[in-house]
């Protein structure tokens, strides 16, 4: 019993300690991003995602090109659509030349 809730304690306190990293391993950042560690590397192996290798071999990816790459292609919900659209017209009308 103790032993499984210091195991949930150690697990809790690593993957809060990731939040917190700038530099990520392959690993790290398939964790943090919830996806598979292969989607990752074939990211990474296509130039999507910039990274740096400092020994030639181990991968790190910087915690913002892991971010930037997440928020491409933002869809925006109908509710964000219809306020830009309203604020185009607004503008529209107001810098109509009467």
């Amino acid at each position: 019993m103790i032993i499984k809730e210091l195991k949930s304690l150690k697990l809790e306190i690593k993957q809060r300690n990731l939040y917190r990293k700038r530099y990520l391993s392959i690993s790290e950042a398939a964790s943090i991003t919830g996806v598979s560690k292969s989607f990752i590397q074939k990211l990474v192996a296509s130039k999507q995602i910039p990274h740096s290798k400092p020994n030639g071999k181990l991968i790190f990816i910087h915690r913002k090109d892991l971010e930037t790459f997440l928020s491409k292609n933002y869809i925006p919900s109908n509710e964000e659509l219809d306020s830009l659209s309203s604020d185009y017209i607004l503008n529209l009308k107001n810098n109509k030349i009467v």
